[in-house]
């Protein structure tokens, strides 16, 4: 009875022991999405207004993704196997069954933690509509870096689904003989998956 009682006490003494390390906790996935304002369909030209249709274009470039836990960032990527940094160039006035299509800007991983900031390059390159083609650039001195100030927590295993909603029409402003792009973008809504 002894032989089988004590390599049964030596199991359960060597069960109860703590090396004092933690175990990591799994990453999170951050996905960032990007949805024009489906309210805001259409510009004036040349005193004239113009309405999105299916052959509208509104060229925009984006890159550069990331979220911010004090002066701490983590890079963010298109997809969730990318391992660079690459510029995408998307539309925002395509639609699908006639409403605006809803883009995926960035997917993944990000350690467990609080995040206070969303940061990425956002440009926009060539607007065209009603039969014009306009190039549209930044105002002056303004960075391609678009900052959204929002709290938003990543959870072990879980996906955290993060909205930016644009004004794309109302974002291009006529100033002199050029058009702007004054970026009306918003975080609107945070999802846990």
């Amino acid at each position: 009875m002894m032989k089988y009682l004590f390599p049964l006490i030596i199991l359960l003494i060597l069960a109860a022991c703590n090396n004092g390390v933690e175990r990591s906790k799994d990453p999170g996935i951050i996905r960032v999405l990007l949805q024009s304002d489906p309210a805001d369909t259409t510009i004036v030209i040349l005193n004239k207004t113009y309405s999105v249709d299916s052959t509208s274009v509104f060229n925009v470039s984006v890159a550069q993704g990331k979220v911010y836990t004090d002066s701490f960032y983590n890079q963010l990527y298109h997809k969730i196997n990318d391992f660079t940094d690459v510029q995408n160039t998307y539309n925002i006035l395509e639609q699908e069954n006639g409403v605006y299509k809803t883009i995926k800007l960035f997917e993944y991983y990000a350690p467990v933690n609080v995040y206070q900031k969303l940061q990425f390059s956002f440009t926009g390159t060539v607007v065209k509509i009603g039969g014009f083609s306009i190039p549209v650039e930044l105002p002056e001195g303004e960075s391609i870096l678009v900052t959204f100030n929002h709290d938003f927590e990543v959870k072990e295993n879980m996906v955290t689904e993060i909205t930016v909603t644009i004004r794309p029409l109302e974002s291009v402003v006529r100033f002199k003989d050029k058009y702007l792009f004054k970026r009306k973008m918003e975080i609107t809504d945070v999802k846990y998956y």
